[in-house]
């Protein structure tokens, strides 16, 4: 029996990547599930989003579409958690 993926599981993750391999200088306290993937908040640039995007796909098995990166890049953190959850459900 496998356990059921969970918002603050994918929120975790992200986190640790961000912080911890991809180097992003981000105070891990001060990140909310409101703060913007994008400006104004975490504010990956371009290539770092999809180095995430293609990180997340290896870690939960999901397809995330070019065409979709642009909208991760305006979520909130909450939002891109959900997303990944709702997508790893679709499968």
């Amino acid at each position: 029996m496998t356990a059921t993926l969970t918002d603050a599981d994918v929120r975790d993750w992200v986190l640790d990547t961000l912080i911890g391999e991809m180097n992003v200088p981000i105070e891990r306290d001060k990140v909310t599930d409101d703060s913007p993937i994008g400006t104004s908040g975490i504010d990956l640039e371009s290539l770092s989003l999809v180095e995430l995007t293609l990180r997340l796909e290896r870690e939960y098995g999901v397809k995330i579409p070019d065409t979709d990166i642009e909208a991760i890049g305006a979520m909130t953190l909450g939002q891109l958690a959900a997303d990944i959850v709702r997508r790893k459900g679709v499968q």
